[in-house]
């Protein structure tokens, strides 16, 4: 959409009452911020269980519940393969090498020394899953020198938005009070279209545009995107990706909350004992006629002394005998407690499934992550989340290219990224494992490769360097799937010697050179050695 001087104006007078949709997102993104951040948890997710609890007990529930952040990071730890998968290309189609140069000198560093795919990966999943009717909208300055970089628009800034799919056509911002140079204030508009940065100023009932600060951009486009690209069916707002649990997740907050005063309540055991008179005032209360000062005139004892010795007269025919049952704790109800435990594990499994289309695998090891039962629906799961990210992270380049290269075609895409899919969900031990089976049941060395090199991009998934060199490594290392064992009696002495010289050779490598130079030097390191021994 492109406005001219006086549909802008009418456009406005259309946006002065907040839409229905907006404050619909507006008190949904409250909600998942409490969700998922814990923001204001108790206020909004702890509340009075009517006709069932009590005033009292509702007030302490909500002071000492806490939130369930820890759920959802662990619910949702698997989107860092979007990441961290291997694999991916871009693709830089532009001729100059100045313009090139300034493209990818601003794409390593377009956000507090980020690059654009370490900002989306730090920031985007966050903003997408508690406030989907965001957006992430580019912003630029030229001076004093040219500046450019991604910015985060809460629902809660917006008044209203036209898009298509994810791509924004008008948007409208929330209005602001902007202080004047005689200090009064003015109602302040800003309304981006496709062609022009709008600023204007409701002054004495009427919509002045304010051309001081009324602009072309440069992008061709409103240089914005909604975060979420889930839409609920017949109407404008969007959804979270976590849409499909958050009920279950609202049940879960709550029991755990009840679970947590239930042991406020119920959590210490209580000490219990038959009265022990007292040894002073003989249980009347009473020394010489005045009150006995060791049992508090009582007649029994309190507390307990390790000096106190418990008379108990020796029981007729028929009477209960009482010891050594004179003492002892009441104990809470742990299977009330162990339910609730029980119940939350499942509720968790449930949102696993919901989220993923299976679950873990409980590990034996209660200090390993257990492993999904299948991996091939997490895939799935994790491909429609790197093609979203791909394109948001390609709409915002090509954005950017338009910005330093002014004489491009604004629709031209000459900037193209794709996002590795090579995704390791599983975890190294659980690799590790199959790997030996493998061996064990001498599976083809396809297999043993492929298992290998998973092995190696899951132990290193977030250190690349060492990720790059133990590649390498795996590489060039003869019969790397052999034991020395195994070597020496299939082919001989002279062949495990190589395994051998090969671990020398590589603690003084040269690792930066190629697989193809390493495994030259590596040749020629053995055969000097051969000969020094023969």
């Amino acid at each position: 959409m492109i406005f001219d001087r006086s549909s802008i104006i009418s456009f406005l007078e259309e946006n002065k009452k907040v839409p229905d949709w907006v404050g619909e997102a507006r008190r949904n993104n409250q909600e998942l911020k409490a969700l998922v951040n814990g923001e204001k948890f108790a206020d909004f997710l702890v509340n009075q269980i009517e006709k069932i609890e009590s005033n009292q007990r509702a007030i302490a529930r909500k002071k000492y519940s806490k939130d369930i952040r820890d759920l959802f990071s662990r619910l949702l730890k698997p989107r860092e393969n979007v990441f961290q998968a291997t694999g991916g290309s871009e693709l830089i189609n532009i001729k100059s090498n100045t313009i090139k140069s300034q493209l990818i000198e601003i794409l390593n560093n377009v956000h507090g020394d980020k690059s654009l795919t370490e900002y989306l990966s730090e920031y985007y999943f966050q903003m997408a899953d508690i406030d989907p009717n965001g957006l992430m909208f580019l912003e630029y300055k030229t001076k004093p020198e040219l500046e450019i970089y991604p910015t985060y628009k809460s629902i809660k800034d917006i008044r209203n938005y036209v898009c298509e799919g994810q791509k924004i056509k008008v948007l409208v911002f929330e209005p602001k009070m902007i202080k004047t140079e005689s200090n009064t204030f003015i109602e302040t508009w800003r309304i981006v279209d496709e062609k022009t940065d709008w600023t204007v100023r409701f002054v004495g009932g009427i919509y002045i545009i304010d051309d001081t600060k009324t602009f072309k951009h440069p992008f061709g486009e409103v240089p914005a995107v909604v975060l979420s690209n889930k839409e609920k069916l017949g109407s404008k707002v969007r959804l979270s990706f976590i849409h499909d649990i958050v009920e279950v997740a609202k049940e879960y907050a709550r029991d755990k909350s009840i679970l947590t005063i239930y042991k406020f309540l119920n959590g210490f055991p209580i000490h219990w004992r038959y009265v022990t008179q007292c040894r002073d005032c003989t249980g009347t209360g009473k020394v010489d006629g005045k009150g006995c000062g060791t049992c508090d005139s009582k007649g029994f004892l309190g507390k307990a002394d390790v000096t106190d010795m418990v008379n108990i007269t020796k029981p007729r025919e028929g009477d209960p005998v009482i010891a050594p049952n004179l003492a002892g704790f009441i104990q809470p109800d742990l299977k009330t407690w162990e339910r609730y435990e029980l119940d939350l594990d499942r509720m968790e499994e449930s949102m696993e499934r919901t989220l993923w289309g299976t679950t873990k695998q409980k590990s034996k090891n209660e200090t390993a992550t257990g492993r999904f039962i299948d991996v091939q629906p997490v895939s799935n799961e994790l491909n429609k989340y790197t093609n979203n990210v791909e394109w948001i992270h390609n709409q915002i380049a090509n954005w950017i290219t338009n910005l330093i290269d002014p004489a491009k075609g604004k629709k031209d895409k000459l900037y193209y990224k794709s996002y590795g899919r090579r995704f390791i969900i599983e975890t190294p031990d659980v690799i590790l494992e199959r790997y030996g089976k493998s061996k064990i049941t001498s599976d083809n060395s396809t297999i043993l490769d492929k298992l290998l090199e998973e092995f190696v991009l899951s132990k290193y998934k977030t250190d690349v360097y060492m990720q790059t060199l133990m590649l390498k490594k795996i590489q060039i290392e003869p019969y790397v799937h052999w034991s020395l064992k195994e070597i020496t009696e299939t082919l001989g002495i002279k062949e495990a010697t190589k395994k051998i010289l090969f671990q020398e050779f590589w603690k003084s490598a040269d690792t930066n050179l190629s697989v193809e130079d390493l495994s030259k030097q590596l040749n020629k390191y053995i055969d000097e050695r051969s000969n020094i021994s023969s």
